[in-house]
């Protein structure tokens, strides 16, 4: 079996850490893009960039992760700047840790996946979806926003509810029980298996 590279996407509050994180206690070889994006926040030369971009998020000489959410998600054109910086930097770190992985199936969690256009580097895409309410509550207990903000950024998002069919594609769903969404991962992976 040749190396398959798979993506886990879906929009904010759906879950794709907690798949990730399922496979990842399956003994797969599992990467975050976000988990990536906080190392680079660590680096000096990227907090530098980020403030020359936006200057309004200093906070005692730093970038400020909630000034920025606060500016994006208010400004289109903001979020497009921020984007265009950051995520060419993330993925190709995401790149070199894929490529240098020995595992026949190498997973993802990659947000704004059909938004930036990734679709090209993977083989396969499992779309985590769940229910708007359960993102709303889950989001808002992650990070501390209210319910208003999170509808913000839910609909600045890509609406993948509405995804093409593609047999690259696959829907998982998560709004059941754990126990259930484990399930439904297990069915994926027989699948991608097949293939």
């Amino acid at each position: 079996m040749e190396k398959k590279r798979i993506a886990i996407t879906g929009g904010i509050g759906s879950g794709k850490s907690a798949v990730l994180g399922i496979l990842s206690r399956l003994g797969y070889a599992c990467y975050s893009c976000d988990e990536i994006s906080r190392n680079l926040w660590q680096e000096s030369s990227y907090q530098k960039e980020l403030l020359s971009l936006f200057p309004s998020i200093e906070k005692e000489g730093r970038p400020d992760k909630k000034l920025l959410g606060a500016l994006v998600f208010k400004d289109g054109t903001a979020l497009k700047k921020l984007n265009t910086f950051s995520h060419p930097k993330i993925m190709r770190r995401l790149n070199e840790l894929m490529d240098k992985d020995c595992s026949k199936l190498v997973f993802a969690e990659v947000p704004l996946f059909f938004e930036e256009g990734y679709e090209k580097e993977f083989d396969y895409v499992i779309v985590v979806l769940r229910n708007r309410e359960a993102r709303i509550a889950a989001t808002m207990t992650r990070d501390g926003l209210s319910a208003e903000e999170v509808t913000k950024r839910i609909e600045a998002q890509f609406n993948y509810e509405y995804l093409n069919d593609n047999p690259k594609y696959f829907r998982l769903y998560n709004d059941g029980s754990f126990d259930k969404l484990q399930t439904n991962i297990s069915k994926i992976l027989e699948n991608i298996m097949k293939q």
